[in-house]
């Protein structure tokens, strides 16, 4: 299983999958419909998330635990994957979850 906090090239994944860097692309894309690289970035995106809604770790530590890289790192690729700020999505997300509990 990969370690999401770890980097990860486009090599290392194509070397796991025993198959050359352009042959995985290509494949990759054909199975999901986007780049490698897009598709990590977004399972990262998913662990912020989760991670914003049920734990009260900082930004630093999210950015750290989700391989997003620097707290600024962090915030710019949630806000370009989700249109909001860490810090907005987690206010928003913990109000939903009080009115629901």
């Amino acid at each position: 299983m990969w370690r999401l906090e770890q980097p990860l090239t486009v090599h290392q994944l194509a070397c796991h999958a025993a198959l050359s860097r352009r042959t995985f692309i290509r494949r990759f894309g054909e199975e999901t419909g986007m780049p490698p690289v897009r598709w990590l970035t977004l399972q990262r995106v998913l662990v912020t998330r989760r991670l914003l809604e049920t734990s009260d770790w900082s930004v630093e530590r999210i950015a750290a635990a989700s391989g997003l890289g620097t707290a600024d790192d962090f915030r710019i690729g949630f806000r370009r994957e989700t249109g909001s700020l860490p810090g907005d999505y987690r206010r928003r997300h913990r109000l939903a979850a009080d009115v629901r509990g």
